[in-house]
């Protein structure tokens, strides 16, 4: 996974984006809102709640209905420095993340989601957050980063994608060993859920290649 122009970097994390950003982006902005906004405006009362909530939907209407992104990027940017420390800023940050991967600006991209992990309103968030900025650092080639921040995530949400980032990460550094444990780790993490083809491709590839040297 080696990428010899910053253009393949891009395009790389655009495509990775592309099929599995939307849907996560979707769930947490329907689900998580609704989930978690009971116990955030609870604690914070009825009036912080109305604020906050017609504040965030203002700016994502610019994004979604206007589809400005220009304008979605000064509002978002504003409403973070107002409402930092809410979930509702992490989300917009993801999606500042995406406007700024479109764009081809990893470094921003890259900001974005450290602003998140740096303080994190919600498990899942966080995760995704992790995972995303995780595969920008492998794209530029910086390895050992990726797999040193992946390696700080707890518990078991998301062990499968981890798994499979960090095979991902071995086989980018040449240890097909490690890579085809990992990515039979995170087989084995979603065992109960759909089949990821390009795992079991990943695999099968492997596999075949230690059979030949094993033969040898």
């Amino acid at each position: 996974m080696d990428f010899e122009t910053e253009e393949q970097q891009i395009e790389a994390i655009k495509k990775w984006w592309k099929e599995y950003g939307t849907t996560i982006v979707i769930g947490l902005v329907l689900g998580l809102i609704g989930i978690f906004g009971y116990r955030y405006f609870t604690a914070q009362g009825e009036l912080k709640k109305e604020e906050t909530s017609g504040a965030y939907e203002s700016v994502l209407a610019i994004l979604h209905e206007q589809n400005d992104n220009e304008k979605f990027i000064a509002e978002a940017s504003i409403f973070n420095l107002d409402h930092s420390g809410t979930i509702y800023s992490n989300l917009l940050s993801l999606q500042l993340a995406k406007l700024a991967i479109s764009a081809n600006d990893l470094g921003t991209a890259s900001q974005h989601l450290r602003d998140i992990l740096n303080n994190p309103q919600d498990s899942t968030v966080e995760h995704v957050a992790r995972i995303r900025l995780a595969r920008i650092l492998l794209a530029q080639g910086e390895t050992d980063k990726a797999l040193a921040l992946i390696t700080e995530a707890t518990g078991d949400d998301f062990r499968s994608s981890y798994e499979m980032l960090r095979g991902d990460i071995w086989l980018s550094k040449g240890d097909r060993k490690r890579a085809r444990q990992a990515y039979e780790a995170a087989k084995n993490k979603a065992s109960d859920g759909p089949k990821n083809p390009n795992l079991e491709m990943l695999l099968t590839d492997l596999a075949d290649e230690t059979d030949v040297a094993e033969v040898k």
